[in-house]
């Protein structure tokens, strides 16, 4: 069963689920990771959603707003074994 959990940046769910997406972007991203890195920081991120299966994060995404009429999805990420699921 999936459960969704509204949360904030200091939750340890997102923590883990955003190293695992920093790896995988690294792998991607080579020698640019470090210049992109800047750009991903969580440490004021109010509104993030955790996927969780059977209680296990699988899955993370926040909203990082910006004024009162535009926001930035950040840090969307889902383990590799949960991709591509109905």
């Amino acid at each position: 069963m999936v459960t969704l959990k509204r949360t904030d940046s200091n939750d340890p769910d997102l923590g883990g689920l955003i190293t695992l997406l920093d790896r995988e972007l690294q792998e991607y991203d080579g020698e640019d990771h470090k210049f992109y890195h800047q750009f991903n920081s969580v440490d004021k991120l109010k509104h993030v959603v955790i996927a969780c299966h059977d209680g296990i994060p699988v899955a993370c995404g926040a909203v990082k707003a910006f004024d009162t009429e535009s926001a930035e999805i950040k840090r969307m990420f889902v383990l590799l074994d949960y991709r591509r699921k109905d």
